[in-house]
């Protein structure tokens, strides 16, 4: 991402996937509580949003909070079976409505049958690269 120009700010919950030697083009590496990222970044409408928890649970927390941002990209990794479990979570324990679940783009990344890790971190900063594209666009 830092390649092509975004600023990665990585965050986690635990403390050997906050070592800055695990990502070297992050400029931060965050050691957080997912239940209140506001305490530690702060999401403006440029901001790209990714998510790439260890589990449903811990998707819906950060789902729910960024959904309360302006963040202009919410991407999601995961199957279409965990984004129905999530969704369904964040209708009924968030009250989310549809229109804003819709902001969520799940799973994450470009269709180009990526399978690898390096094939699916492609895939995602295509897509990441093709929104700021359509975002400079429409700002014209």
């Amino acid at each position: 991402l830092a390649s092509v120009d975004f600023r990665c700010v990585v965050l986690d919950d635990r403390p050997e996937f906050t070592d800055p030697a695990l990502f070297p083009g992050a400029v931060e590496t965050i050691l957080c509580d997912f239940n209140h990222l506001e305490q530690y970044v702060s999401i403006t409408a440029s901001d790209y949003c990714c998510v790439m928890t260890r589990g449903h649970s811990y998707d819906t927390i950060v789902q729910a909070q960024l959904l309360a941002t302006p963040a202009c990209y919410i991407g999601v990794i995961g199957s279409r079976a965990k984004k129905a479990a999530v969704f369904r979570r964040l209708i009924e324990e968030y009250n989310i409505n549809e229109q804003d679940l819709n902001r969520i783009i799940s799973p994450i990344g470009l269709e180009i049958k990526a399978e690898t890790p390096a094939e699916i971190a492609i895939s995602i900063t295509g897509q990441m690269i093709q929104v700021r594209a359509d975002r400079k666009a429409t700002s014209k």
